[in-house]
């Protein structure tokens, strides 16, 4: 360990202002480029594939089409390219060092562009399993951090995991990893001496030769340290920016700009934090390399240079070349920026309120009860789940099983409507609601008519294929048409209720989407997870004359950002909550703690 840290501190020493000027301007060019670039391919395939958006119903379809798998190669190729001229490049950077010779940002740029062009003349096909097998231990932190966040990444994530047995959701990837660590140490050589044989594992078989076990162990100890410190620093900046919101915006801003400013720092976090893993793991890696290797390096020798070249490259031109990149992508991130920056926060009474199951958080869910709290609560809608019991009664129940409301293992379709009503619904929530029953669809609507608006979601649970008509007929029969709205994961459903009576408003809901959301003419609104949403989906939805709520928001955090989003309804468990956020009642001036816990949320 002793000679490990003597090693770094050698070659780190006169270069580190280099290094770290190479990696902001190395990440802040990737960060741009893949911010830019993202959508628009995934847009343009969505589009080639007759998609103009992407849900749950067919993200399967959309991901195993030949043009998606070929895009994904190519991505991954362009990654693992990128990737190669980064290493090149630090590798360069860590020789000189090692050298005792001084090396520009510029430097490091040309000579990353050389090593990758030597690589791949040397090894035109080789190269990229070699940089497959060391991108997970090199990209650890980046991908932690990137997959952490919820996006379009982490969706398909975990409904990859979903897929495997839970035993191979922690073989697979611990196999990956500890494959890619033991392959990682031949990169040095292989990066550093492209005209040596190409022999991956032998390499790293001679470096691993002794203490195998606790040289792997220091490499993934490279990534663990970076992360603690990049958390560390992630929460200090979390902090220091809340205390200047605190103090230097008017109250009523304040939660917006922290949610707005805390995306900011985390972005920046995770990109710092996947350049300095990969950049430890490198210099760990070189270590071992540069105290084994008997004769250096050998770099080719400089031609002779006229005045013009000689003038390019010289001290005062690689400065300025420098803080001409750094300057120029600043000045596009501040472009990027400028348009979400928050303003003071205008109360909105514009917004509707819908009580999620009824009063989820005030009564049993989906029972008269929850609907008369949500009456109470000033609720503009109350959400209910409707399902069928054997005998074909419409009853308010969210899942297909009567074990989390009544204690009773049984599934909705293997009991009778009388059965049903013998249940307890209350007990499990509290003793106060003792014998509160599971109602149905019925009893609902004659206690909510002139009392409340309901958006009433149809289950698909594949025993209740006539659930529609008889829903739409009692919807019809208590002349509710005007006083609900019918919402569905199941587009089919939708249509069907179209087809039956046009006049009823139905909301398509979706746990996750992305891209435009046209050619849906069944769905009159979107009801989309707030994790999900944000402004370019609500002003697409917006153009097109439709409606969209947010669901299910319990968190003062995420009801602000999805007002600040442009949002139509909020759906809750807490409706009085959402009512004083709406109109401005509540936290106005929340504490520095509170903001604290916004920005790391």
């Amino acid at each position: 360990m002793k000679d490990t840290i003597c090693t770094v501190k050698k070659i780190l020493t006169g270069n580190m202002a280099a290094l770290l000027l190479f990696e902001l301007s190395f990440r802040v060019l990737l960060k741009i480029l893949s911010g830019e670039t993202q959508e628009r391919v995934l847009d343009r395939i969505l589009k080639m594939q007759g998609y103009s958006y992407m849900t749950e119903d067919n993200y399967g379809r959309v991901l195993s089409h030949p043009l998606t798998v070929l895009t994904a190669v190519l991505a991954l190729l362009l990654f693992l390219l990128l990737l190669l001229f980064e290493c090149c490049g630090l590798l360069a950077c860590f020789e000189r060092g090692w050298r005792k010779e001084k090396i520009t940002m510029p430097g490091i740029l040309r000579a990353g562009a050389a090593g990758a062009l030597r690589v791949i003349r040397r090894h035109p096909l080789k190269w990229i399993p070699c940089m497959a097998l060391g991108a997970p231990i090199l990209s650890l932190n980046l991908i932690l951090w990137e997959i952490s966040g919820a996006g379009f990444g982490m969706v398909i994530l975990q409904r990859f995991c979903a897929s495997l047995p839970r035993a191979l959701m922690i073989l697979v990837p611990a196999g990956l990893l500890l494959c890619s660590a033991a392959g990682a140490f031949a990169l040095p050589e292989l990066l550093l001496r492209p005209d040596s044989p190409f022999k991956l594992w032998k390499g790293a078989g001679r470096r691993l030769k002794n203490k195998g076990p606790a040289k792997v162990a220091g490499a993934f100890l490279s990534q663990a340290l970076v992360l603690g410190f990049m958390a560390a620093v992630y929460a200090a900046a979390a902090a220091v920016m809340v205390t200047a919101v605190k103090f230097g915006r008017s109250p009523g801003s304040e939660v917006s700009a922290v949610l707005i400013y805390g995306g900011w720092i985390r972005q920046a976090a995770a990109a710092a934090a996947g350049s300095l893993g990969t950049a430890a793991v490198l210099l760990f890696l070189y270590t071992f390399f540069a105290r084994e290797e008997k004769t250096p390096v050998s770099r080719p020798a400089s031609p002779e240079r006229g005045k013009f070249l000689t003038f390019l490259s010289g001290k005062r031109m690689k400065i300025a070349g420098t803080a001409l990149i750094l300057a120029g992508e600043g000045l596009f991130v501040l472009l990027m920026m400028r348009g979400t920056i928050p303003d003071k926060a205008i109360p909105d009474s514009t917004v509707e309120v819908t009580a999620h199951r009824g009063g989820a958080r005030i009564a049993p869910e989906n029972t008269i009860s929850a609907m008369e709290a949500a009456v109470n609560a000033l609720a503009d809608y109350a959400e209910i789940d409707v399902q069928e019991t054997r005998d074909g009664e419409i009853v308010l129940l969210h899942d297909t099983n009567l074990s989390r409301v009544t204690g009773v293992d049984a599934k909705i379709w293997d009991l009778t409507y009388a059965e049903v009503s013998q249940l307890d619904a209350g007990i499990k929530f509290h003793k106060k609601f003792r014998g509160e029953k599971i109602p149905s669809l019925g009893e609902v609507l004659d206690y909510c008519r002139g009392k409340i608006r309901l958006n009433i979601e149809l289950k698909y649970n594949g025993h209740n294929p006539d659930i529609v008509p008889k829903v739409v007929r009692l919807i019809e029969e208590h002349d509710f048409v005007d006083f609900c709205v019918i919402t569905s994961m199941n587009y089919s459903f939708l249509e069907q209720v179209k087809e039956l009576n046009p006049e009823i408003t139905t909301g398509y809901t979706l746990a996750m989407i992305y891209g435009n959301p046209a050619d849906l003419p069944a769905a009159d609104f979107f009801s989309v997870k707030h994790t999900y949403l944000n402004r370019r989906f609500v002003a697409r939805a917006h153009l097109q004359g439709k409606k969209v709520c947010a669901w299910t928001l319990n968190y003062q955090g995420d009801m602000r950002r999805m007002i600040d989003c442009g949002v139509d309804n909020l759906i809750t468990d807490d409706p009085e909550l959402v009512r004083k956020v709406v109109l401005g009642e509540t936290q106005q001036d929340p504490s520095w703690l509170d903001l604290l816990k916004y920005a790391l949320r």
